[in-house]
């Protein structure tokens, strides 16, 4: 019997916070969305006429977009570098 693998949350970000990451408003990353410009997240219409909208945005999907490496990579790169050198 195979073991169940802990599954983790992802990370998301609103559209305020891509925005600032990018130096746009968060109304150009909304709109972009709802026109399914966009790979790093989604946006569902509301229910209800008159209700909100919903941003779905994926962290590391965004960032990868954005040309913005995690952390991880690049400590990954220094490592692999100082190994090199020495």
């Amino acid at each position: 019997m195979e073991e169940e693998k802990e599954i983790k949350p992802v990370d998301t970000l609103t559209p305020y916070e891509a925005a600032r990451i990018i130096g746009k408003n968060a109304e150009y990353i909304r709109a972009g969305l709802r026109a399914n410009r966009f790979d790093f997240g989604s946006a569902v219409p509301p229910e209800e006429e008159g209700g909100k909208w919903n941003y779905n945005i994926i962290k590391s999907k965004f960032l990868e977009y954005a040309g913005i490496k995690k952390e991880s990579d690049t400590s990954e790169n220094k490592n692999s570098e100082q190994k090199e050198i020495h």
